[in-house]
């Protein structure tokens, strides 16, 4: 099974994104990328996801630096690799919204660890399905985005990187209420602090950083710190030729 993608959820999703009623939720966005850069470090980056937030993470301190904004797989890949990397090829894997409109998931999931070095860092950004935007899915219309998307719980996400071997670096959610007006957004700013401490898991937008632990296989020398002497077997013992 490759990995299979919608590409007009992705085309629709960038539209959002610039229209002037959602530019709140874009800033948020990328208000929390310098935090997101803190958490990650490495040579080589795998950019996955909306074209939008692609230069915010660019820098002249990476060797190498690939975009993939559709993802498209080749007939000329195998079903055991799904992505055109080599194994163990990036070590800093980046990944926005790319889980929202893949429908599976979990295959590309698999495909970053695949990909990803013994070190690598796995940042994530999408839309949370424990939060009050996940509440109203339901109601809202299914044909537009971001309704249309499949939203993800911080749970399930963590349970699949912790099953592969990663820990989490980085847990933060924002944009509590769905709705985007000046007025809300002046409100709200003034009541953040209350959101970080009854509800910081409950935000719109999950920011996830996830680093892969490899534990090396180091031998270990053994110390003694007794002397031990080898005895001669006794004659008794020993097999005599007649």
């Amino acid at each position: 099974m490759k990995l299979n993608t919608n590409n007009y959820k992705y085309k629709e999703l960038i539209k959002w994104y610039r229209k002037s009623v959602n530019q709140p939720f874009k800033k948020t966005i990328n208000d929390q990328i310098p935090e997101i850069k803190k958490h990650i470090s490495g040579n080589h980056v795998l950019y996955i996801g909306l074209s939008e937030f692609k230069k915010k993470f660019k820098s002249d301190k990476y060797l190498s630096f690939i975009a993939i904004d559709e993802i498209i797989s080749s007939d000329n890949i195998t079903d055991s690799k799904r992505l055109p990397f080599e194994d163990n090829s990036h070590d800093v894997i980046v990944i926005i919204h790319a889980l929202d409109y893949t429908a599976n998931p979990y295959e590309l999931i698999r495909e970053i660890d695949r990909i990803g070095t013994d070190d690598a860092n796995v940042t994530l950004i999408g839309f949370n399905k424990f939060s009050l935007w996940g509440l109203v899915k339901p109601l809202m219309d299914k044909m537009s985005p971001p309704w249309f998307l499949n939203f993800h719980s911080l749970y399930n996400i963590r349970e699949w990187f912790k099953v592969l071997g990663y820990d989490s670096s980085l847990i933060k959610t924002a944009a509590f209420i769905p709705i985007s007006s000046k007025s809300i957004s002046r409100y709200i700013s003034k009541i953040r602090f209350l959101q970080k401490i009854f509800a910081s898991n409950l935000g719109g937008l999950y920011f996830l950083v996830f680093d892969k632990k490899m534990i090396p296989l180091t031998p270990i020398k053994l110390k003694f710190t007794n002397k031990y002497m080898i005895s001669s077997f006794p004659k008794s013992s020993l097999n005599r030729v007649k």
